[in-house]
């Protein structure tokens, strides 16, 4: 299963270790650049981040599944690194998508956005549907790519389309869209754009 895969999540952002450190383990901060707005996103922050990590300060947390997240300083910034044991070079994990690993690298990008522009009232855009991959051209400052994610900042905007298959891939598939901005309401482009690359 995608969920028992091993990781290594490496987001280095622009902000000291105790800042990152109040980001991580204060649910009120966590809110900020979790995840998106939804009925169950404080219940999810406390399950995740309250319930089931266990903080050793000043720069360690001990997830409830075995992984560890660490802040490692860096000249003023903040290396974090979330893994979870096991054996990354796997063949048996090579071509699997990780969901727990994509939502690190989305969660911890997003984060990074807040910081790099001082954060406040978040506001996001969320779309899903059946998109080609390859399909898909993202113009804007690169932000982060992995193989199954990319994000790209565009006026002021964190732009963040992910997939479960990788995105060369030419096949429709499951995709998502998540733009945030701060302090300022989400441009409707996105969603017309979104829609046109959808597959009915």
């Amino acid at each position: 299963m995608s969920m028992d895969k091993p990781y290594r999540v490496e987001v280095e952002v622009d902000a000291p270790r105790d800042v990152v450190w109040r980001e991580l383990t204060e649910p009120e901060r966590i809110r900020h650049w979790f995840g998106w707005e939804y009925d169950g996103l404080d219940e999810e922050i406390r399950f995740i981040f309250v319930e089931h990590a266990k903080p050793v300060p000043p720069d360690r947390i001990e997830l409830v599944e075995g992984g560890t997240t660490e802040l490692i300083e860096r000249g003023g910034k903040t290396l974090i690194r979330v893994t979870k044991p096991g054996d990354l070079d796997a063949a048996e994990w090579q071509d699997v998508y990780g969901d727990i690993e994509e939502g690190w690298i989305t969660f911890f990008h997003q984060l990074r956005y807040k910081l790099a522009t001082g954060g406040g009232e978040r506001r996001m855009l969320v779309r899903t549907g059946s998109v080609v991959p390859s399909s898909v051209v993202l113009e804007g400052e690169p932000w982060h790519e992995s193989r199954y994610q990319r994000g790209v900042v565009v006026d002021d905007a964190l732009v963040i389309v992910g997939f479960k298959t990788p995105l060369s891939s030419d096949e429709p598939a499951d995709g998502m869209l998540l733009v945030t901005v701060y302090d300022a309401e989400v441009d409707p482009r996105w969603t017309s754009w979104w829609d046109g690359l959808v597959r009915s």
